[in-house]
């Protein structure tokens, strides 16, 4: 009888403990100082590429150049080394990836005036 009583009481825990960790909040990812340099270019090369229009409106593409992309990295205190280092740290890490994405949304609203 007390090995049936203490199986109930494990499972009747188990599913207390998951019903309340489901509901915490999530934490969000802090973004480092490379991660928001990252944003900031993603953010400038969408802009300039016309992938996303500064005016709300259709843009047209641009391909940018060489010049256009080392413009940019200096802009951002970035390099290539640095920019190949973060992005396969967020291949690996999808929410981190998520974070850098709502940051960059976050800096294409600010800097097109959109509101929230």
């Amino acid at each position: 009888m007390k090995f049936i009583t203490a199986i109930r009481s494990f499972c009747f825990c188990s599913m207390l403990w998951c019903a309340i960790s489901g509901c915490v909040e999530k934490r969000h990812l802090l973004l480092d100082q490379d991660d928001i340099r990252y944003a900031g270019f993603y953010c400038d090369y969408l802009l300039e590429s016309g992938v996303v229009s500064a005016s709300g409106g259709q843009a047209a593409l641009s391909r940018l150049d060489s010049a256009d992309l080392n413009e940019l990295l200096v802009t951002h205190s970035l390099t290539l080394e640095s920019l190949s280092r973060k992005t396969e740290v967020y291949k690996r890490n999808s929410e981190l990836w998520r974070a850098v994405l709502e940051q960059v949304r976050m800096n294409i609203l600010h800097k097109t005036g959109a509101v929230l």
